[in-house]
C-alpha cells in the first residue's frame, strides 16, 4: 500500500487528533485512547509515529509497527530519550537536521494563525536498529496547545525515503492553508537557502507527470515543446533533490506538493 500524506491520513481522523486549547496535563488522558488509531496508521503506511512534549522535552509515545527505525519504544520513552534520538543521527547531516528543526520550532512559535494548521516536512539521515542508515522524512504537526495557544505537543511521522532522495541532500517544506515556504540545505555553507515555490506551469507539469503522461503528451496538452517539458522536469528534480521522476512524484504527494 502506498504511503499516505498527512492530509490524506488526517482527512478522516483530524477531529480525533486535533486538541484545541487545553491544559498541558490533558495529553496524559487523551493519547492512550488514540493508540489503536496510531498503530493502524503505523502498520498500513510503514511510518514511525512519535509524540514529543516540548515543555518537558520528553517523548511521550511511539509506535513503529513496520520497524522503520526498529528500536524498542522504551529507548525513546526514557528520561534521556531525546538524547538517544540525537545520538543516532548521522554526523554528516546532523547540523542540517538540527537547523531545520530550529527553523520549524521558530515558525510554530511565531505563527499568528492556528498552529495546528501548520505542517512541517524536514529531512535527515538516521541509524536504524540494524546499524545501517536511512534518509528520513519527518512530518510534524502541533496537536496540543496550552491555555495561551502556545504549541507544546507535536505529532511526528517518520518515513524512510532513501529510495526517493539523492545522497546528502535536505529539504525543509512548511505549509499552511495559505502559504508554502521551502528551503534546501547547502552543505558547503551549512545553511538553509530559500527555494522558489512551484510555478503554475511546474505544478501543472508535475500533476500531469503524476498521471503517467509522457513529455510528448504533456507538451501537446500545454502547447509547448517536449524539450520545454523535459527542462521543467529537470528543474523539479533539482528542487526536490529526488533521484528520478517516480521518486519525485511520491515525494511530492508526501509533502503536499500534489
Amino acid at each position: 500500500m502506498a504511503a499516505k500524506s498527512y492530509g490524506e491520513i488526517f482527512d478522516g481522523d483530524w477531529d480525533k487528533l486535533r486538541a484545541g486549547t487545553q491544559l498541558a496535563i490533558s495529553y496524559k488522558e487523551k493519547w492512550p485512547e488514540l493508540i489503536p488509531l496510531f498503530e493502524q496508521i503505523s502498520a498500513q503506511n510503514a511510518v514511525f509515529i512519535m509524540i514529543w512534549n516540548m515543555i518537558i522535552n520528553r517523548i511521550i509515545y511511539t509506535v513503529d509497527k513496520r520497524k522503520v527505525c526498529g528500536y524498542d519504544a522504551s529507548m525513546y520513552l526514557a528520561e534521556n530519550g531525546v538524547d538517544f534520538i540525537m545520538s543516532n543521527h548521522h554526523l554528516e547531516t546532523f547540523k542540517c537536521t538540527a537547523i531545520m528543526q530550529q527553523r520549524a520550532i521558530r515558525y510554530f512559535e511565531e505563527f499568528t494563525g492556528d498552529p495546528t494548521k501548520v505542517i512541517v516536512n524536514l529531512e535527515g539521515v538516521y541509524k536504524r536498529y540494524t546499524g545501517d542508515y536511512f534518509h528520513f522524512l519527518q512530518q510534524t504537526v502541533c496537536i496540543e496547545m496550552d491555555s495561551n495557544k502556545h504549541p507544546f505537543v507535536f505529532l511526528n511521522y517518520i518515513y524512510d525515503i532513501t529510495y526517493l532522495k539523492k545522497y546528502k541532500t535536505g529539504n525543509l517544506i512548511i505549509t499552511t492553508p495559505g502559504e508554502l515556504k521551502w528551503w534546501n540545505f547547502n552543505f558547503d555553507k551549512n545553511c538553509l537557502e530559500p527555494v522558489q515555490p512551484l510555478s503554475k506551469q511546474e505544478k501543472k507539469i508535475l500533476s500531469l507527470l503524476a498521471e503517467g503522461k509522457s513529455s510528448k503528451e504533456i507538451a501537446e496538452e500545454l502547447f509547448i515543446s517536449p524539450h520545454t517539458v523535459d527542462t521543467h522536469r529537470r528543474h523539479l528534480l533539482e528542487k526536490t533533490n529526488c533521484i528520478d521522476t517516480t521518486g519525485m512524484i511520491t515525494y511530492a504527494r508526501l509533502v503536499g506538493l500534489l
